[in-house]
C-alpha cells in the first residue's frame, strides 16, 4: 500500500531544497476547510469492513497551528545553517512560544467549537486540545466517516477521508490526532537482537509489574578482539575464528573514541533521554553499574527522573517492565561516554505517539537538556498519520531553535526488508527508511561493529550487518554459507537508506553521492536528491556492545542486579549524545542542531571511514557466539552459531559517505576538533 503523502511547501535552503510539511490545504468550500494527513496509509478500500460503532467512545487531539508555521521553519533553517547571519542565534523555549506558538486565541476557538459540538474536552497544553465524545459525534464535527479496517491483528478504527474543521479555524489546526486506533498509533523500542521484550522530576511510582526477566549471555567470550579464539569449532574460510566479544564497559569505550587522552568529561552540558516508561531502581542501577566498572560515580542530583503516570499497562502486547533496559542502557552509555554531563531521563507514560510527543515537547519546553537521545521509532512505515509526523516535525524545528541538538537511533533492521524478518514488522510496505531518523531537523546514528585490541584502540571496525549461521549437525561447517545468507539469515543490521519522502537538506549536498540521494530503496530513481540516512554511527552490533547493567528478575526466582551485553543503535545513539555532550564542553557554547558541523567535518581526521571490508573484499569477518535457546533460561539448551559481519543487504558500507554509518564514526580526535 501507498502512504498519503502531505502537500509540502519546499524552502530553498543553502542551494538545496527541503521538503517541510506545510499549513493544510484549503478546500474549496468557504464553509469548511479540510484538514490534510488524518487518514492513515493502512486505511485502504480492501480492508474496510464497514462502519464503526457510533456508540463507541474515542479521545483524540486537536493540534494547533501556532502563530506563523512558515516563519518557524524559516528561522529554523537560518539558524542552523552556517552560512547565515542568523546561525547559531538561539531563541529561549519562552521566546520562541512568544513568536511562534499558538495563540491564546486558536485555543480558545478550537476548545470553543470542540464543546458547541457535544465533544467534551479533555485536556488543553501549549500544542493540543484533547476531547472525547461519541464516534457519532467526531463524525458529526469533523464531517468523516470513521469505518473498521482489517488487519492480522483485527478491526482498526480510521476516517475514510481527510477531516474537515470549520473555515474560521483553519489557520488555527495543524492536524487532529486519535481519530485513528491508538493500537495503530505507537512506536516500537530500538534495541538488540535478542531483546523484545511537568517541569519538576517526581518520585517513581510504585512498580506493579516488578523487574522484567533477565537476559542471559553464554560464555565463552573474548575481553578484546582475538583473545580467545574458537579452535574447538569449525573454521571460516580456512581460518579458526574468536569467539565474541564479552561487551566492553565505560573505560573501554571511553579509549576507543579517544576520550581518555583529554581532560573533556560533559561537564556544565545536560543530555536529555527520551523513551517510554521509567524504572524504578534506574539510581541504584546506575550506581552499581559505575561500581562495578570502577568508573566515575553520580553526584548527587546528576540524574533526574521525570515520570508521567498513568499510561497504557503495556508496550503493544509487552509489559512496561521490558522498556526498562532501553533506560538503563541510555543512561549508562551516556554516563560512559561524558562523566560528569547531567543526564534528564523523561519517560512518556506508555509507546503511543501522543504520549511520546508529550515527552519531547515537556523536555524542549522547558529546556532540560542541551541534547536528547531517543532509541525507538516509528518503524518501516513511519507514523501512523501524516498529522503525527508534522507534530514531531514541529518540536524538532523548535528544538533547533532553542540549540538543542535531537539525536535517533537509525534502526536495528537495515532497510527494514519484511522479507527478512528482522524486527518482526508485520505492517512493513517493503524496503524504506524510518522516521524519525529520516526527518531533516534530527541526527539519525547508525551502528557499527568496533573490535578493540588489548589496549581497547580499534584493530578494525566494519558497518553493522550480521548473518548468522548454525553449526552443521556433523560439526564440519556452518549452514547457509555466510556469502549468500541474505536474505534468510540476516539478524540485524544499521537501518539507512535513501527516504523515498523526504528531500535531501542542504547540509547534504555535495556530501552525499549524487547517485545514491537519488536511488531509492525500491531501486527508483528519484526526481530530485533525497535525504540519505544515517549521518554518522557508532558501535552498535551486539557481538561488540556495551555491558549493561539493571535489576532483574533472575532465573532462580531471586531479585538483583545484573549485567548483560546489549547492542543495537539504541546503543550508538546514546553513546553519540554522550560524546557531543564532550564535545559542547570543548567548544564552550550550544551545538544544537548538529548535523551542519558533523558534514563539515565529513573526510577530516574527526572521522574513520568506515567500510564493509575494512581488510579487503575477500575477507570474511566473523565470530563464533554460544546463544542460549532461551536468552532468559541460563539452563536451556546451547546454539553454536558463527556471526559475519558487514553484511547489510542493499545497503553497503563503502569509501566516503554511505547509508550505514553516514560520514562515519567519530575518530580519537572528534570530541578535540571542537576545540576553540
Amino acid at each position: 500500500m501507498k502512504r498519503t503523502r502531505r502537500t509540502a511547501l519546499a524552502i530553498a535552503a543553502a542551494g538545496a531544497v527541503v521538503a517541510v510539511a506545510a499549513l493544510p490545504v484549503a478546500s474549496a468550500a468557504p464553509a469548511d476547510e479540510q484538514v490534510s494527513g488524518g487518514r492513515p496509509s493502512w486505511a485502504v478500500a480492501s480492508a474496510d469492513r464497514g462502519p464503526t460503532d457510533p456508540g463507541t467512545e474515542l479521545e483524540a487531539r486537536v493540534y494547533l497551528a501556532g502563530r506563523d508555521p512558515q516563519a518557524m521553519t524559516a528561522y529554523a533553517l537560518a539558524v542552523t545553517d552556517p552560512h547565515n547571519a542568523a546561525y547559531r542565534h538561539f531563541l529561549s523555549a519562552a521566546e520562541v512560544n512568544r513568536r511562534f506558538g499558538p495563540s491564546p486565541e486558536q485555543t480558545r476557538a478550537v476548545t470553543s467549537w470542540l464543546k458547541s459540538s457535544g465533544l467534551k474536552v479533555t485536556s488543553t497544553d501549549s500544542h493540543y486540545v484533547g476531547f472525547r465524545g461519541s464516534v457519532e459525534k467526531v463524525q458529526r464535527a469533523f464531517d468523516v466517516q470513521l469505518h473498521n479496517f482489517a488487519d492480522a491483528r483485527g478491526l482498526h478504527r480510521a476516517p475514510t477521508g481527510e477531516v474537515k474543521v470549520p473555515g474560521r479555524l483553519a489557520g488555527a489546526v495543524q492536524g487532529v490526532v486519535g481519530l485513528e486506533d491508538p493500537a495503530k498509533q505507537g512506536v516500537r523500542t530500538k534495541s538488540a537482537d535478542e531483546v523484545a521484550a511537568r517541569t519538576a522530576p517526581r518520585a517513581a511510582e510504585p512498580d506493579p509489574w516488578g523487574p522484567s526477566p533477565a537476559l542471559y549471555r553464554a560464555e565463552p567470550c573474548s575481553n578484546y578482539w582475538g583473545e580467545k579464539p574458537a579452535t574447538d569449532q569449525p573454521k571460516s574460510d580456512g581460518k579458526t575464528r574468536p569467539w565474541t566479544l564479552c561487551g566492553y564497559g565505560p573505560q573501554e569505550l571511553r579509549k576507543a573514541y579517544g576520550l581518555d587522552r583529554t581532560s573533556l568529561t560533559g561537564r556544565g552540558v545536560t543530555v536529555g533521554v527520551i523513551d517510554a516508561y521509567a524504572s524504578p531502581t534506574i539510581e541504584a542501577d546506575v550506581a552499581a553499574y559505575a561500581n562495578k566498572h570502577v568508573s566515575q560515580g553520580w553526584r548527587p542530583g546528576q540524574l533526574k527522573q521525570y515520570t508521567t503516570p498513568g499510561g497504557s499497562p503495556d508496550c503493544f502486547g509487552g509489559a512496561p517492565n521490558a522498556i526498562y533496559v532501553e533506560e538503563a542502557l541510555d543512561i549508562e552509555a551516556v554516563h560512559a561516554m561524558a562523566p560528569d554531563a547531567d543526564v534528564a531521563y523523561v519517560g512518556a507514560k506508555d509507546c503511543s505517539d501522543p504520549s511520546l510527543l508529550d515527552a519531547l515537547n515537556r523536555l524542549v519546553d522547558n529546556h532540560l537538556a542541551d541534547m536528547v537521545s531517543n532509541s525507538w521509532g516509528d518503524g518501516a512505515n513511519g507514523p501512523a498519520t501524516e498529522a503525527i509526523r508534522q507534530a514531531y516535525e514541529d518540536v524538532f524545528q523548535r528544538a533547533a531553535i532553542q540549540g538543542i541538538g535531537v539525536y535517533f537511533s537509525s534502526g536495528d533492521c537495515g532497510v527494514e526488508d519484511p522479507i527478512t524478518g528482522c524486527g518482526r514488522n508485520e505492517d512493513s510496505n517493503g524496503v524504506q527508511t524510518e522516521y524519525p531518523p529520516e526527518s531533516v531537523w534530527v541526527t539519525g546514528v547508525g551502528g557499527t561493529t568496533m573490535a578493540l585490541g588489548p589496549d581497547y584502540r580499534k584493530v578494525f571496525e566494519a558497518g553493522w550487518g550480521n548473518i548468522r549461521s548454525e553449526k552443521k549437525a556433523d560439526g564440519t561447517g556452518w549452514d547457509p554459507d555466510p556469502r549468500a545468507g541474505y536474505p534468510a539469515a540476516f539478524t540485524g543490521g544499521s537501518g539507512g537508506g535513501t527516504s523515498a519522502k523526504v528531500r535531501q537538506p542542504a547540509y547534504q549536498a555535495g556530501v552525499v553521492p549524487a547517485k545514491l540521494a537519488r536511488t531509492l530503496l525500491t531501486g527508483e530513481t528519484s526526481a530530485y536528491p533525497m535525504r540519505v540516512v544515517p549521518d554518522v554511527a557508532m558501535d552498535g552490533d551486539n557481538n561488540s556492545g556495551m555491558m549493561v547493567g539493571q535489576t532483574w528478575l533472575k532465573a532462580d526466582g531471586t531479585v538483583g542486579y545484573l549485567e548483560v551485553r546489549l547492542g543495537g543503535t539504541s546503543l550508538s545513539s546514546p553513546l553519540m549524545a554522550g560524546l557531543q555532550a564532550v564535545a559542547q564542553q570543548a567548544q564552550r557554547s550550544p551545538i544544537g542542531f548538529a548535523n551542519p558541523q558533523l558534514y563539515q567535518r565529513a573526510g577530516s581526521k574527526a572521522f574513520d571511514d568506515v567500510t564493509d571490508t575494512p581488510f579487503g573484499p575477500n575477507e570474511l569477518l566473523n565470530v563464533v557466539r554460544n546463544d542460549y535457546s532461551n536468552i532468559t533460561d541460563p539452563s536451556s539448551p546451547i546454539k553454536t552459531r558463527l556471526y559475519t559481519f558487514g553484511l547489510n543487504g542493499p545497503i553497503k558500507a563503502v569509501t566516503g559517505y554511505d547509508d550505514v554509518t553516514g560520514v562515519g564514526t567519530p575518530s580519537s580526535t572528534y570530541a578535540q576538533s571542537y576545540q576553540r
